[in-house]
Order: structure tokens, then sequence, then C-alpha cells
């Protein structure tokens, strides 16, 4: 090898290191090599042909115009020569070179050197090159110089697919720190004292130790995915992926299959990953899963029944690592589903089945609202009684909304009975009707704050100051009593 080549292979090194960068692709790494390569005094075409993740040749970079249809002959070829060094001729079959790179071929036979990609310990492809040393190095010398190169590739292979393996490790780590569960809504199930949330504690805690798919029923509101989520968490599995997936009615088989199992390369719907390849190793939630279309139901149960799936329109088939957690009525359940991986049945309570938890969860969420920024509110015991006493149809997700809006329209910080919905009271602790000097009373109260406010030209924070009232009173008042500039109406 003379000092030219040596120079240039050594600049060929430098370019492993580059495969330790994530932001660039192996593509570009690939590229990058070939053109330090065509420094070299013989090289003029070459190209890089890796197989991809459906078992198929590709070529990943090239240079110069190389004979594909040389290059698409070997990389069909199989048996024990296909990964050994080897020159390609044309018209004839290719001869491998001996462990060494020593071959039984002359110079002039060669159209094409060939030597294959090792990485991950198995084949990942081949490095094609019409010569590499040129001048009086032999054949052999030139092999020898080709599986160098072919063994660059392989380390640049293997770094790469560390460097984006550790690279969506921190991905999915991320992703998990933002899917938690926060503590406004893990408090929804762990500190309820009554005999149903003890029992729904046990089986959450069962469930997490468990891989059986998880089916939840309840009524609607009752945190039932909150507590899927909750589930994971508390898992082995709650450092992978946590997916979501709403089945409707009116969803055709092929949408929900397709997203469900992803599509293989070339597929009409469109090609990638599907939910339970996302979710790799975590869980995949599907709510409303009484509505999954009968044809994607008999699939999903297929893949638990087989452990393994494949993507709409052929491709490999894949292992099923990731566990499924239903939100579904406890009759609407597909029977293929249930047959397939007999689920762990959750029914969540609702509110008027765990009364006693009602002050603590109103007074977490009261907190939360003041953590949010608004303001630090409470109860009194007439408000209190109404809201334990009422059945609260919409469960937790009714709770949330009425504190949500009790925080913007409540005039004052200590909620009253005549602050909360009356649709939520019962009638006899709806406030009675007024006395009928009571509409004066009102009348009296609106020129009041119109008089302060025009007085201050509009402006809230001195008409409140003179008032005595702070600006969140204020401002209950002007929108109850719906008052307005001129100028503001007439617009």
């Amino acid at each position: 090898m003379d000092a030219a080549s040596f120079a240039v292979l050594r600049r060929a090194l430098g370019c492993l290191v580059l495969a330790e960068d994530t932001g660039r692709s192996l593509d570009a790494m690939l590229a990058g090599l070939l053109t330090v390569l065509a420094g070299t005094p013989a090289m003029r075409h070459a190209a890089v042909v890796l197989i991809d993740a459906e078992d198929r040749p590709a070529i990943r970079a090239s240079l110069g115009a190389p004979d594909m249809s040389l290059i698409l002959s070997a990389t069909l070829e199989r048996g024990p020569d296909a990964v050994r060094a080897r020159v390609l001729r044309r018209g004839a079959a290719a001869i491998p070179a001996a462990d060494d790179g020593s071959i039984a071929a002359d110079r002039e036979q060669a159209a094409m050197l060939a030597a294959p990609v090792t990485a991950a310990g198995g084949g990942a492809g081949w490095f094609f090159a019409d010569a590499l040393l040129g001048g009086e190095a032999s054949l052999a010398d030139e092999l020898r110089a080709a599986m160098l190169v072919a063994a660059m590739i392989g380390r640049m292979t293997d770094l790469t697919a560390a460097a984006m393996a550790h690279s969506e490790a921190l991905g999915q780590e991320l992703a998990f720190l933002r899917s938690k569960v926060s503590l406004r809504y893990r408090h929804l199930f762990s500190d309820g004292q009554g005999a149903a949330m003890r029992r729904l504690r046990s089986e959450i805690d069962r469930a997490a130790l468990s891989d059986a798919p998880v089916l939840l029923v309840g009524e609607a509101g009752t945190g039932r995915a909150v507590l899927a989520r909750l589930i994971h968490e508390l898992s082995p599995r709650g450092v992978r992926p946590f997916a979501v997936f709403t089945a409707e009615r009116t969803m055709d088989a092929a949408t929900a299959g397709l997203r469900l199992f992803g599509g293989a390369h070339g597929y009409a719907g469109g090609s990638g990953p599907g939910l339970l390849e996302e979710a790799d190793g975590g869980m995949l939630f599907i709510e409303d899963a009484h509505c999954l279309h009968p044809d994607v139901a008999q699939a999903l149960a297929a893949a638990l029944g087989t452990g393994t799936f494949t993507r709409l329109g052929g491709g490999r088939v894949r292992r099923l690592r990731t566990r499924l957690a239903y939100k579904a009525r406890a009759e609407g359940l597909s029977p293929e589903l249930t047959r397939a991986a007999a689920p762990l049945v959750i029914g969540v309570p609702g509110l008027r089945e765990r009364r006693e938890d009602i002050p603590a969860l109103l007074d977490h969420l009261l907190s939360a609202e003041a953590a949010r920024g608004g303001r630090r509110m409470t109860l009194t015991s007439k408000a209190l009684k109404a809201l334990e006493t009422y059945d609260w149809p919409g469960n937790i997700r009714e709770m949330e909304l009425m504190m949500a809006r009790l925080a913007v329209t409540a005039p004052e910080d200590r909620i009253d009975i005549a602050d909360i919905p009356p649709e939520i009271l019962a009638e006899g602790e709806r406030p009675p009707v007024l006395p009928e000097d009571a509409a004066e009373l009102r009348d009296m109260e609106r020129q009041q704050v119109l008089n302060a406010l025009e007085r201050h030209g509009w402006v809230q924070s001195r008409a409140a100051r003179e008032l005595g009232l702070t600006l969140r009173q204020i401002g209950y008042r002007i929108r109850k009593y719906g008052l307005a500039r001129d100028d503001e109406s007439a617009s």
C-alpha cells in the first residue's frame, strides 16, 4: 500500500467518530466515508448496500456510477459464498476469496470488489467498489482493503445503532416523565378511606404485578383512563410508553387496523408502525373497546393468542410485547378478545358509592385550582353537606368541571350554598326566593356599582377601592348585572 492510500484510509478511520453523533444520519456518514475514499488512487465507483427492517437490501450510499446489475445479483445471492469477500465478474459467476483475502483470480477478471458488512453480530450488507489501491497492488490486496472498509462500515452501523438506542431510551424516559399521572390525579384513587376504595387499591396492586390485559368497567367520568395510567406506572412496564386508542363505531376496520397494527412498506393506506409497536413493552389503552370493529377485534385476539402480529399488507412477523387495557361496558368486550386472553376485570366505583371520600376530593380540587394561580377557596358547612348528598351522575369529571367553574364565578373566597349551581342542590337546599323588595335592593346595588365606575372612568381598580371591594368582587358584579360602557354596548 502506498503512502497516499494509507493516508486516505487513516482519514476513513476518522469517520468512525461521526457515528457517535446522533445528529447525523447513517446515510450521511456513509456518504462522507465514500467521499474520503474517493481520494484513493483507483476508486471511482462504489456503493454501500445494507439490509433494511424488512430484510431487503437497500442502497444507502454510492459514488460515481457503479454497475447496479452486478450489485443486485450479488445482494440476491444466497449460500455460504454470499457472506464472503469476492470478486464480481460480468457474464460469469463471482469468485469468492479465502478468509485471509487471497483469491485465485487475475485483476483483469475483476469488474467489482464485494466485501460483506457485519453488524450486531450478523450479516448487515455489503461494500462494493471497482478498486481502491490501484498501481501494483494485487487483487488480494484490493480485497483486503475492501474488507477493511466493510469492517469500518459495520462498526459505524453498530455505533450509530447504539447512539440511536441511547437517544430513543432518553426519549422514552422523557415521554414517561411527561405522561406520568400527576399528583392531582393520583390523589383521586390513593386517599379514599371507604371499603370501595380499599377494594379498588387492592385490585390496582394486583393488576400492576400482572401482564394480563385489564378491563376497566364503570360509569362515565369515574377516571378509568387515569386508573389505566396508574396501573401502568406502578408496573415494571412503567418506564415504557403508554399509548391511547379511542375506538369509534363509525371507524372502519382499515382505519382502525392501520392505527393499531401499522402498514407494511408499500401498503396503500400508508406505511409505518402502529400503536402496538409505538408502545412496545408498555401499555396500549383502548377506550370504548366495545366499539371496536369486529374484524379488528378478531385481529387483536389473534395477536394475543399467538403473541405475534404483522403490519397490514404483510411484512415480517413481529412479537407482541405490548400489554392491553380496555375501557368498555362490562358486557361489551368482544368474546374473541376475552377468550384469547382473559382480562383482569376491575370495577371503578362512582362517587355515590364513595361519599365518604367527597370532602377530601373537593378539598384537593380546590387546592389544585389555587396552585394554578387562582384563589384558595373553602366551602361552608352547608355547601359541603349539599355536595356530599348530591349523586354526581358525571362523577369525578363533573366535580372537576364544577370546581373550575366556581373558581371563576364565586364572588367570595368562601363558597356558600348560594354559589352552587341550582341543578346540583336538592329542592330543600336551594336558597329561598328573595322577598318582594329584593328587586329594589338589586337595583340599588347595580346603580351603586355603575355610578362608581362612571366616576372613575370605568377603571375597575379605582371603583373597587371606593366601594371596598376586591377586583374579583367588582368583576363579578359587573358580569352579574350585565354592566357595560355606552360605547361598548353600542358596538
